[in-house]
């Protein structure tokens, strides 16, 4: 109050206060602005998005707002796609986006843009098409260069933090977009308009009718047979992947085929694919005797495991097999259950630190179990040395450690029930280790599959509690994916989302598993509409396949692109649910088209063309 009484004083004050005022201000405004680069992420329901919260790059999340502002800056965008489970995606924002070289990069040239595959599946089904049809590349993440009219003219799939056996690195391939656009924009956007030319119109019309499909399925179980390892189970060499559906199909098939198929399925009992201690199964291993898992357990591998293990023990009658069945099931119950209802994605013990929560040591499982630990180290294979070859094991971590895997064959039924409460005694063990990170949600389609698993193992095992789990989860689906009186899906719960074809057809088919397991129409009735609603939305029935998107595209996106095939098809999905007969001859000549591209066609589509044939009439 003083320096008030002072004229002179007060210019003095004044002229130094607006000076420190100014500072404050440009203070305030840099951490504003490194706020609003930060907060989108921080606020997203994505758990990927949310990772790159302090990331130093300028990440802006894809929504219409964020594009307006891309397209006003007129600089080129760049785009990431990853997500939650991708060990790449993880690796590329832990090396590449981590260097500060690339960061400073990044944030000068380019508006920054970061996608969870799962939140944006149709821009994730436009990549894909562009790296497929133009580039000619494939796999996740995936790298879009834009136009600041958000039309693609450089992208790449997983790029390496340095040159790696004649693989461009990320840095590298970044300059070359920069230097293209900054030396000729104009050619960079007469690039894009081509390409985004050449993606329209990407399927072909049927030209004739399918016809002769037993003939042609029993010719692609002849090609999966020629590839089958008789050995260990499966088919190929490393990496292996259980391919429920394949072998789904080939239960169908001729003896020879149904034996391939009943085998593949005991190995992957017998092997570390599968885990002894709560029951669950891994996604693939990277050996081919099933002893090496990559760690990550996914709601959609049990319920698909689970319909194959039910499968080969209708077909088979062997118990182990329906033990299989109810390990896939009760692991999801007890793991990946939500509190609310519904499922989480996954659990993901992937990256070195996390491996060891699944390996043993010998002195680790002779303190957890004292006098019975010789009868179950004999029966899982773990030794003193560790029993992880160092051809498997080129970083090391699991020197000295064991993966569990059944050594030797079932017993006797006593023998049997002391191996499960020893691994009950382990069970316990374990979850004092570090939690591992869980995917919390799960997809319509995964949630569909689940429905349609619990629905056929309650009946099919004559168990209540998967039945009273599949009403649970029925009211879930309801609640949480189904947004509108018409049968429209959200992907996501919680999510803006739309539901993929995968997750319409998939949600159908569990409706429809769920109503013949409880002999309820609603479910009946809920199947048929999300059936005529994904065909009404998605189909091109001119040939028999699924767009990504509506016609009308959402904004940003520079192409209606395929309904992008991962894991399973919305075609032989929706086969299986049971569409309209018009829509289902579409479908058949579109999957039966595939077969005679690749003698080893998908499983999902040789299911769906199976379960559709007529069964023959008895004598």
């Amino acid at each position: 109050m003083l320096f008030f009484s002072h004229k002179m004083k007060s210019i003095s004050f004044l002229s130094s206060y607006t000076k420190l005022f100014g500072v404050v201000v440009l203070a305030l405004g840099a951490w504003a602005a490194a706020r609003a680069v930060g907060e989108p992420m921080a606020d997203s329901p994505s758990a990927f998005l949310r990772d790159q919260t302090g990331s130093a790059i300028h990440w802006q999340p894809w929504n219409e707002q964020t594009l307006k502002h891309a397209k006003e800056e007129g600089r080129p965008v760049y785009v990431f796609i990853g997500y939650f489970l991708s060990e790449l995606s993880r690796a590329t924002t832990r090396q590449s986006f981590a260097n500060p070289e690339v960061v400073e990069f990044l944030n000068q040239n380019f508006y920054c843009i970061l996608v969870d595959r799962d939140e944006q599946p149709e821009l994730a089904a436009c990549a894909q098409h562009y790296l497929r049809t133009v580039k000619q590349l494939d796999g996740w993440p995936a790298h879009l260069w834009l136009t600041p009219e958000l039309q693609p003219f450089e992208g790449g799939s997983y790029l390496p933090p340095s040159e790696e056996w004649g693989k461009a690195s990320f840095i590298k391939i970044a300059r070359q977009a920069k230097d293209a656009w900054t030396t000729d924009a104009t050619a960079c956007r007469s690039r894009a308009a081509e390409a985004v030319s050449a993606l329209a119109h990407p399927f072909s019309a049927i030209k004739s009718e399918a016809a002769h499909i037993p003939e042609k399925l029993t010719a692609a179980a002849t090609a999966w047979r020629e590839t089958a390892d008789a050995v260990h189970g499966g088919f190929g060499d490393a990496p292996k992947a259980p391919e429920p559906e394949l072998l789904r199909f080939l239960l169908r098939q001729s003896p020879a085929d149904r034996a391939i198929a009943l085998a593949t399925l005991h190995a992957i009992i017998a092997g570390a694919i599968h885990d002894p201690i709560d029951h669950g199964f891994f996604e693939r291993t990277t050996d081919a005797a099933w002893r090496m898992p990559n760690f990550q357990k996914t709601l959609m591998m049990q319920a698909r495991l689970a319909l194959a293990f039910l499968d080969g023990a209708q077909i088979s009658g062997d118990a182990p097999l329906a033990a299989g069945a109810r390990e896939a099931l009760d692991y999801a119950l007890a793991r990946l259950a939500l509190p609310k209802g519904g499922f989480a994605a996954a659990q993901d013990g992937t990256g070195e630190t996390l491996a060891g929560y699944f390996a043993w040591t010998e002195a680790e499982i002779d303190s957890a179990l004292g006098a019975d630990a010789a009868a179950f180290k004999t029966a899982y294979g773990v030794v003193a040395a560790g029993n992880v070859s160092a051809e498997e094991d080129a970083s090391g971590v699991f020197t000295g450690k064991n993966l569990l895997y059944r050594a030797t064959p079932v017993g006797e039924v006593a023998a049997e029930a002391a191996l499960v409460r020893a691994a009950g005694k382990l069970s316990t063990v374990r979850d004092q280790r570090a939690a591992l990170p869980r995917d919390e949600r799960a997809t319509a389609g995964a949630h569909g599959l689940m429905l349609a698993a619990l629905s056929r193992a309650g009946v099919q095992l004559a168990e209540p509690k998967y039945l009273d789990a599949a009403k649970l989860l029925f009211a879930t689906v309801k609640k949480e994916f189904i947004t509108s009186a018409t049968g429209d899906v959200r992907r996501l719960r919680g999510s803006a989302s739309a539901g993929t074809p995968v997750d319409y057809a998939a949600l159908a088919l569990g409706c429809r598993e769920y109503g013949q397991a409880t002999k309820n129409n609603e479910a009946d009735t809920l199947a048929a509409q999300l059936l005529a609603r994904v065909d009404q939305l998605y189909v091109d029935s001119a040939s028999g396949h699924y767009y990504s998107s509506p016609a009308e595209l959402p904004i940003g996106l520079f192409t209606r692109a395929p309904a992008a095939v991962d894991t399973l098809s919305a075609e032989a999905i929706a086969l299986q649910a049971g569409v309209p007969a018009d829509v289902a001859k579409a479908l058949q000549a579109s999957l039966v088209a595939s077969l005679e591209s690749t003698p080893t066609a998908p499983g999902d589509g040789l299911l769906a063309l199976v379960l559709a044939q007529p069964t023959p009439a008895k004598p």
